[in-house]
Formats: structure tokens, sequence, C-alpha cells
């Protein structure tokens, strides 16, 4: 049924890389590539919606916590764990050329033991640190995996109604502080106020999931082609526009919830019959893996370009866009990989470890892991 937001995940996983590609047209990004960091706010909405859908009824129904969070953490943390593990070598190699004489700046100013174990235990995004370190774009991991916590706590203490009021009261405190201390038309928190980006987000999917039935029956009086032609085009829009103010950016993150009510929906329009596609699909499917592999791919051939042309990778013009297409078709095959035998074989294991564990007890709520809707990031 919520295929179609597995693929436009996958897109907007394709929309990160491009985000941070070194390899420029011109001297600067295009607006829409330049905001496309906001596509991690994105995920974190569809996770709010997916998880909501896949646990609230079985934590409320007595799943425990270790059972929860076992399930969360193998989806999330052998990938993790995995690139963590790829980046040592390399960092140690970069600064081997460093120290050779190719130039750049010391890699373990960041890099470093401390960093190492922050990453290793999850804690990285959770304000330990004033800078990113390692693999990059794992810091919304490290603050999903404390949202997940959250969520399992607050809908057995403060939610446990499941009301619509309550996603709210930590939306809008949450985003009231972001765009506070953010400059205007920037949503860029990361090691520093991570959590908190990551908690208002998660929670607008929250609200989203619990308003979906009236959402879907107001969505219903429109034609699916034009709603869909329109959610996209308004998606578009807004991103290009979010630098520009926290008006435009609030209107980002409203066309995202947009963008998932009408992708939910089980009728296929144009764009959905496209989202709908075996590539598309496959591309979802690894998204994750995308997502988790993408920067030191980006990083191995930007800093091969600058040794052997010993320039920046700017002002490219149409050579740009071909070599970006090239590196999401190369990411693409070896996310395709490590979703194969490190993602999907370690939650496998997992499931299947808890799975086993559960059987045994006399009486537990059958656990499972996103039956409907394939795992989120």
């Amino acid at each position: 049924m919520y295929s179609k937001l597995e693929s436009l995940r996958g897109v907007a996983a394709c929309l990160v890389l491009l985000f941070h590609s070194h390899f420029i047209v011109g001297t600067k990004s295009l607006d829409f590539v330049k905001n496309s960091y906001l596509f991690v706010d994105f995920f974190f909405i569809l996770s709010g919606f997916v998880l909501t859908l896949a646990y609230a009824d079985k934590i409320r129904q007595g799943l425990a916590f270790r059972e929860y969070i076992s399930l969360r953490l193998g989806r999330i943390y052998p990938l993790h764990l995995f690139m963590l593990l790829v980046w040592v070598p390399y960092i140690l190699g970069k600064q081997y050329f460093i120290s050779a004489g190719y130039g750049g700046v010391d890699q373990f100013e960041h890099n470093n033991a401390y960093s190492f174990v922050s990453n290793l235990f999850l804690v990285h995004a959770m304000g330990v640190h004033d800078y990113l370190s390692w693999n990059h774009p794992s810091w919304s991991i490290s603050v999903e995996f404390f949202t997940y916590i959250a969520f399992f706590i607050l809908l057995l203490t403060l939610d446990r109604s499941g009301s619509r009021i309550f996603p709210l009261l930590i939306i809008i405190p949450g985003y009231a502080f972001l765009f506070s201390v953010n400059p205007a038309g920037q949503m860029d928190g990361t090691y520093d106020y991570g959590f908190i980006r990551c908690m208002s987000a998660f929670y607008c999917g929250v609200l989203l999931y619990r308003w979906k039935d009236e959402i879907a029956q107001g969505l219903a009086r429109f034609n699916i082609h034009a709603l869909e032609i329109v959610a996209v085009a308004l998606t578009v829009a807004a991103v290009c526009l979010a630098h520009r103010g926290d008006g435009y950016l609030a209107m980002t993150l409203a066309s995202f919830c947009l963008l998932l009510m009408v992708f939910a929906s089980p009728i296929h329009g144009l764009v959905g019959r496209l989202l709908d596609t075996a590539p598309l699909r496959s591309i979802g499917l690894w998204s994750y893996s995308i997502y988790m592999t993408h920067d030191i791919i980006l990083s191995f051939f930007s800093n091969l370009y600058e040794i052997v042309f010993k320039a920046a990778p700017k002002n490219l013009g149409v050579w740009a866009v071909l070599i970006n297409i090239a590196l999401i078709l190369l990411t693409v095959l070896i996310s395709r990989f490590t979703y194969l035998y490190v993602e999907k074989y370690f939650r496998d294991k997992v499931k299947g470890l808890v799975s086993r564990k559960t059987d045994e007890l006399p009486v537990r709520t059958p656990v499972g892991d996103e039956a409907v809707l394939p795992p989120s990031k």
C-alpha cells in the first residue's frame, strides 16, 4: 500500500547525495540542490509516520522495550558500524597523503579516538561534540535512535491516549526553538540541535498518521493526477525558496507533509505510477544504504579529482552533471551490496532472534518490524 513512500525515500536519499557532492556546474550549487539537505527532515517525518503505524499499538499492548529497541538497533546499527569501520582506513590513508605533501587539513582533529567512541555508541550528535566526524550523515542516525527511545517512553506515559494534541506540544515549541537559534531560512542543526530537529519532524509524522483518515477523505475530493503534480511542484518550489526565510522554511516542511499524505494514497496518479516502478522501488529499498555510503564515495572521488587536476571540482559545466549521474549510479550499485550483505542480513538475524525469544514467553504480543511499510531510515 505504501510502496510509493518507499520510492520517495530513495529519491530523497539521492537528493541528499547531490547536496553533498563537490562536483558543481558553476561556482555554487542551484538553490534546489543547495537546500536539499532538508530532505533529511522528510526522512524524520516519514519515520514518525512509519513507526506509529508499526509500533504504537504494540507498545501500548505490552511490547517490551528490550524487544523494541533490539529491532530498531538491528535496523540501523549494523550498517552504521560497518561504515564507521570503513572510514577508519580511509581517514588513515588520507592523513598519510596530507603528511606526504598533497595538502588538506588534519584529519585527526575531528576523526579521533574520542569521536570514534561516541560514534560507536551513537551519541555523537547528542551535544558531545561541536563538530561532525567520521561518516557525517550518521548524525541523523544518532538522533533518530534517541528519538526511538523517547517515542517508546512517551507512548507509555504522556501520550498513552494517542491524542492529536500531544504531537503539537512537541512540534510547536521544537520548531519555535530551532527557528530562534538558527539563521533565518536554515534548519541545519546536526551535532548541536539535531535531536530537537528530529523530534519535531518525527512528531509531524506521528500527527499525520493520527489524522490520516480525515486527510485522506479531504484529498479524495481532488483528482489524484493533479494532486500528485501539485504536491511535487510545491515541494520543489518550497525547497528552492527555503533559504529566503523562516516562512519559506515552514512551507517546505508543510510541503513534505503534503507529499507524504498524497503518496500514501492507494490510488495511483501519473507520478504515483512512476514511483511504483521496479527501479524506483529498488532505490527506495536501498535508500538507507544510499544515505550511509554516499559520503565516503563522494569524498574519495573529490579528493582524487583534486590530486589529478590540482583544482577544486567547480565550474565543470555539463561535466558536473555527467559526473554526478555516474556517482549516483555507483552509489546505488554499492548500496545494493551493502543492503543485501550488511543491512538486510543483520536486520533479519536480529528479527529472528527477537521472534524466537518472544515465542518462548507464555504470553506476549507478537513482534514484527514494519510489516506494511519497509523499515524507515
